[in-house]
């Protein structure tokens, strides 16, 4: 019930329009129950050879022949003169009243239902991507993708096109089996003893249902993961030649998901049968009993293909209504996931009245900082560092050691779990998070571009800026040349993930975004890695316009690229264990001298 009610909060915005689409829903059921009232009057009267020249004397006879119609020469118009007239013009009117009333309450409802699901996906998305690094670490992209896209279709369906058929089929059973009580009460009342024998097992199987959606929804979340990976990794895959591995490992996948899929639709596909087998036995056992009345004169024909029609046309409600229950019970287990990724905290939130950081003036410090991202495994170990305002410090160490993790604690990606980072002598928890972030510019060795132009890439992270600036970026970037050169210019679609560009022209755009950026605190994350030497001596121009001015973290494997460093920092083992210049660490004969023999000593022949 609880998560019936968190999905009921999110129609209250839209509760007037779904007010009147019950009203409207209303007229329909209605207009049903009307249909089979006119039945009677039809057989018992139009269909009486002695009586299809009726006046509308006729429709004043006293029950059961046409009751409702008692005065109705008073209002009717003065051309009508058969109750051919009557039948037929009610008939028509009922019909246009039903067909506009059904088209406006299905707009209505299918309008709430959409507009509901749409706000549910951008709370969903809003939440997600509020959450912390260590929380994409946790849950594979794929299955993040199924709760914004699969899971809420599902939730969607309930709450628009199953909400429509919900109230339509429930207001069209109430009016019918109020005609039925009205031609027979007591046989009605025996009708009615077969539906608990319909309500029971469906709301068992719903049970059953919701279990079996849920899981098929974990599955489906693991075929987007499959899918995720493959794209992502193309590459890869037709580098190792890997194409039936994968084609193989998506076959396993959606051979789990049919599995699964099955469980529910045989669990759905039950009602229907088991409300045909009931309405066959009650129709037998009525044919049985209106022969006897008929015989007898006891009750018209009229009556009978009355009550007949209005008994047949309620079991389609009732059936469709166990379908509905099964449509909401995939809806409860699909949402089962949404309402848990929106339950889920940040790890990384502000605190209450925290105040902006100021802009950045004198220092960075690391106080005897310790973290670990598994409780028990501790990765960093009492790392103590000072950088001051405008100066260059870089991070060396063999893979492993914890560099980028330093670095990813200065924009606050994870918390300290001892000591703390200072900004000028704020905590860097206790400031707001965007003030902090605001101030840093990150380039990393994965370089992030969007699919989208190469000037909105540019700007991205930038509020406003003008075409001049974004030019300018890209010039001091060393990429206005080869960004002229496209087909559109700075208005040339760059595809996913930047892939119509090489690996130096993407670190570019990346350090003019940098740029027009502008911010006082800069890290450069392995940025010039995989690059080719052509390109690596680029991009380390366009890294050194970057870097003037600035309070840079330079974290590298090359030492080629720390060697002009203020600072270089050797982390081993998750603590410093070295601090100095090139030229000092290099004749120490420590961690970074090796380091540099590694790389820069000539082989002996």
């Amino acid at each position: 019930m609880s998560q019936v009610q968190r999905l009921l909060g999110f129609v209250r915005p839209y509760s007037f329009r779904l007010v009147i689409a019950v009203c409207l829903m209303v007229v329909v059921g209605a207009s049903e129950g009307i249909t089979a009232l006119l039945i009677k009057p039809i057989f018992d009267v139009l269909l009486d050879p002695n009586s299809q020249t009726a006046k509308i004397a006729l429709i004043q006879a006293k029950p059961p022949y046409f009751p409702y119609t008692i005065y109705l020469q008073d209002v009717l118009p003065h051309w009508v003169h058969n109750i051919w007239d009557v039948v037929a013009f009610v008939i028509i009117g009922v019909a246009i009243i039903k067909g506009i009333a059904e088209f406006l309450a299905t707009y209505f409802i299918n309008y709430t239902g959409h507009s509901v699901v749409r706000d549910l996906r951008n709370l969903l998305y809003s939440k997600l991507i509020e959450q912390s690094i260590s929380f994409f670490h946790r849950n594979p992209t794929g299955r993040l993708m199924s709760a914004i896209t699969s899971d809420t279709e599902r939730i969607q369906y309930a709450v628009s096109q199953t909400a429509a058929d919900t109230l339509k089929q429930a207001f069209t059973l109430v009016f019918l089996l109020g005609a039925l009580f009205y031609f027979d009460w007591r046989l009605a009342l025996i009708s009615m003893v077969l539906i608990p024998l319909v309500v029971i097992p469906s709301a068992k199987l719903g049970r059953y249902i919701r279990t079996s959606s849920r899981s098929s929804q974990d599955k489906m979340a693991d075929l987007n993961n499959v899918l995720q990976e493959t794209f992502t990794g193309i590459r890869i895959v037709k580098a190792f030649a890997m194409e039936a591995f994968e084609v193989e490992k998506f076959k396993t996948t959606t051979r789990r998901l049919l599995r699964v899929s099955l469980r529910w639709v045989r669990a759905q596909a039950v009602s229907s049968p088991l409300m045909e087998v009931l309405g066959a036995i009650t129709i037998a056992g009525l044919l049985y009993y209106e022969r006897r009345l008929i015989l007898n004169h006891l009750q018209t024909t009229g009556d009978f293909i009355a009550f007949l029609y209005a008994l047949l046309k309620s079991y389609e409600p009732v059936k469709r209504l166990t379908g509905v229950s099964n449509a909401y019970a995939q809806a409860l287990g699909a949402s089962e996931q949404v309402f848990q990724y929106l339950d889920s905290q940040p790890e990384m939130v502000d605190k209450h009245g925290a105040p902006r950081l100021p802009a950045f003036q004198n220092e960075i410090v690391f106080d005897h900082v310790e973290f670990d991202y598994e409780d028990g495994v501790p990765l960093l170990r009492d790392i103590n560092l000072r950088i001051g305002k405008g100066e260059v410090v870089a991070l060396v160490g063999s893979s492993g050691a914890g560099k980028t993790t330093v670095a990813s604690l200065i924009p606050r990606f994870f918390d300290v779990n001892q000591g703390r980072i200072t900004v000028d002598g704020h905590d860097v928890r206790d400031v707001k998070l965007e003030s902090l972030r605001s101030q840093i510019g990150i380039v990393t060795q994965e370089t992030i571009l969007f699919n989208d132009t190469v000037y909105n890439n540019i700007c991205y992270g930038s509020r406003w800026p003008t075409e001049k600036q974004v030019r300018e970026a890209a010039r001091v970037a060393l990429a206005e040349e080869f960004i002229q050169e496209m087909p559109q210019g700075y208005q040339t679609m760059i595809g996913e993930r930047g892939q119509r560009l090489s690996g130096g022209q993407r670190q570019r755009i990346a350090i003019a975004r940098a740029l027009l950026k502008n911010p006082p605190i800069l890290i450069l994350d392995e940025a010039t890695s995989e690059l080719d030497t052509e390109s690596e001596l680029l991009v380390q121009r366009a890294l050194a316009n970057l870097m003037a001015g600035r309070t840079v973290m330079v974290i590298a494997h090359r030492l080629s690229t720390v060697r002009r460093a203020e600072r270089i920092v050797v982390i081993d083992r998750g603590t410093i264990s070295e601090v100095g210049t090139h030229e000092d660490l290099v004749s120490r004969g420590g961690i970074y001298q090796r380091l540099h023999e590694l790389q820069f000593v000539d082989a002996q022949p």
